[in-house]
């Protein structure tokens, strides 16, 4: 009797040149998914297929270049004013109001997390808003809030942690005769320079300007501008360090 030896490959083998394509293609270094495995490339390409069906029907109520990804239960009102480049994604049950002066403008690769919600305007009858513009490759945090009555600008390459709040709008309270319901509201700027990371449920107050390659720490309250390359955190928050700029990084100086 003849025994044949049936030499198996690593489980691995049959997804390792897909793998190095996605790595490729999302800009990861190589074997950043060496753990993944065919069945799990296949799952998330059907969930990746799912979603740019739902995209396809997206995109005709938006303005938007490429196919975007559009998770479950994903709500657009007024779309024709949101506009948005390549590689929109969308997460499950995030929620985009595009009414305002301005509109809604994304980048290119931007990442609206699950549940997060952008609103410039009332949609039952209010005011309209001023808007938001977003740069290329940020995330906003899954449940974040950006309240963009008053005009919101996310720069590049900026992070977001869950529950991360943006509120440019107060409501005035000058007045004890009458409620401050009744008294009106004062719209300001919130800037959020490129290469930030905003930490979870952090918030920003109207009229501040967050500098390039800031930290906010978890928890923290932003009541004023802060300085490039700052870590702030507290209630109200207060710079704690300040980062090296890359020209004074500790290496650069021994070189």
């Amino acid at each position: 009797m003849v025994t044949h030896v049936v030499c198996r490959r690593p489980p691995n083998f049959m997804s390792s040149e897909v793998q190095k394509y996605l790595e490729r293609a999302k800009g990861l270094s190589p074997g950043a998914l060496a753990d993944w495995n065919i069945q799990d490339l296949c799952n998330s390409g059907f969930d990746i297929a799912l979603r740019m069906l739902r995209g396809l029907s997206l995109k005709s109520r938006i303005v938007c270049e490429g196919i975007p990804l559009c998770g479950r239960g994903v709500r657009i009102t007024h779309g024709r004013h949101i506009r948005a480049g390549n590689r929109l994604n969308l997460e499950d049950g995030c929620e985009i109001v595009g009414l305002s002066k301005h509109g809604v403008v994304f980048g290119e690769r931007c990442t609206v997390g699950r549940s997060a919600v952008i609103r410039p305007s009332n949609v039952l009858f209010d005011e309209a808003g001023e808007g938001l513009e977003v740069g290329d490759h940020p995330n906003l945090g899954a449940w974040a809030y950006v309240g963009c009555s008053g005009f919101v600008k996310i720069g590049t390459n900026v992070m977001m942690g869950p529950r991360v709040s943006l509120l440019a709008e107060n409501h005035n309270h000058g007045r004890v005769d009458i409620p401050m319901k009744k008294q009106g509201v004062t719209r300001l700027r919130i800037v959020v320079e490129d290469d930030c990371w905003l930490g979870a449920s952090s918030s920003l107050l109207a009229g501040v300007t967050i500098g390039k390659g800031s930290v906010v720490a978890a928890g923290a309250v932003v009541t004023k501008d802060v300085p490039p390359y700052a870590i702030v955190a507290g209630v109200p928050a207060k710079v704690i360090r300040i980062r090296h700029a890359p020209d004074k990084s500790p290496r650069g100086r021994e070189q």
